[in-house]
């Protein structure tokens, strides 16, 4: 019976899966998070406990943390929106981009709240599939389709979550030259890959970068993100965002921790990458195809017995991300990469169980 209060996208819209429940005691290979807490945590508490102005609002313009997130990615402050959490950012871009109908371009599989908070902001979605096998963009298809459609919002995943995979400087490029709308790219990971977009900020107007706390440092539980354009974007962005979105407590912490451990941070990075080709050989001498991944998780195939695999984990308390029964990852499971002493525990695991 369609109910008459809701709005058609509210009775249709998909939430969000994840494991819901899920106890201190389990392993968590399913989130993409670090699996160390950033140092800096103690001497934020520490301070808190000597000045905690928690009855009064924050600065709404993170005036400090712009400062310090300009000089991490050396770009203008100016050009820094700062967001509760990068999915935020990605509704500030819905609201500021489409109107009823208007098209956004994604290229499944990809990171899926892209679709949500678009249809949710009345988009509709054109899909152009990551090429097979490879998980490459395709890039003749999107700029096809980029000359044919006035696409108000392109998004590149870079690298791609859940596969892991990138997309080249040049092909981005390729992109922001052949569309008359934005191109959203997504930097989340880009600790673990080492190239970025923002030197291409001060070449084109119509890109906007997406980052976040939650992976580079070690803060999924504080949600606190960024966004990256021109400054007349920027203005948009920040007429457009919550004048408070995000708490006093974590806005603190992220200055925190660009103050104090940006070489942490590396060190985190480093240990992440090493610990990345490491554990996929293991699983390669399980007998696993590992696709070749630029971020701090893999894509594994695990085939047809992927959903057995994952439930016996689970009763091991150990969960990762099954993606298997999603269209064009079949059989495909995403695990997060930790450190040595979790990644054996993992692997250990699966010995047993195989």
């Amino acid at each position: 019976m369609k109910n008459k209060i809701l709005s058609e996208m509210a009775q249709k819209i998909t939430p969000y899966q994840w494991a819901k429940n899920v106890g201190l005691e389990v392993l968590r290979f399913d989130t993409n998070t670090l699996p160390n807490p950033l140092p800096c945590i103690k001497e934020f508490l520490n301070e808190l406990i000597n000045s905690c102005p928690i009855n009064e609002y924050g600065d709404p313009s993170y005036v400090k943390l712009k400062k310090l997130i300009s000089k991490y990615e050396n770009t203008p402050e100016n050009t820094i929106t700062v967001t509760n959490s990068g999915d935020e950012a990605l509704d500030i871009i819905g609201k500021a981009f489409l109107n009823n109908g208007d098209y956004f371009l994604i290229q499944p599989h990809i990171y899926e709240i892209f679709k949500s908070q678009c249809e949710i902001n009345r988009g509709k979605a054109v899909e152009v599939p990551l090429l097979e096998k490879t998980f490459g963009t395709d890039i003749k298809n999107v700029i096809k389709v980029l000359k044919n459609k006035f696409v108000k919002i392109t998004f590149v995943c870079n690298p791609n979550n859940p596969t892991g995979t990138i997309t080249k400087l040049e092909e981005i490029e390729s992109i922001l030259k052949n569309t008359s709308g934005i191109v959203l790219v997504d930097e989340a990971y880009r600790e673990f890959y080492g190239v970025t977009c923002v030197p291409l900020l001060s070449k084109y107007n119509n890109l906007v970068i997406l980052r976040s706390f939650s992976k580079f440092g070690a803060m999924a539980g504080a949600r606190v993100g960024y966004l990256l354009a021109n400054k007349k974007l920027s203005q948009v962005f920040d007429a457009v965002r919550f004048p408070l979105g995000v708490s006093y407590f974590s806005c603190k912490l992220a200055e925190k921790l660009l103050e104090l451990d940006q070489n942490w941070i590396k060190e985190q990075t480093k240990m992440i990458k090493n610990e990345r080709e490491r554990f996929s050989q293991l699983l390669e001498k399980l007998g696993f195809f590992v696709y070749p991944s630029q971020a701090n998780f893999i894509l594994v195939d695990f085939g047809k017995k992927a959903k057995e695999i994952c439930q016996k984990l689970k009763e091991n308390n150990i969960l990762i991300r099954d993606r298997s029964n999603k269209k064009y990852l079949e059989g495909c499971v995403r695990i997060t990469i930790r450190n040595q002493k979790q990644n054996n525990i993992l692997v250990n695991s699966l010995k047993k169980i195989l």
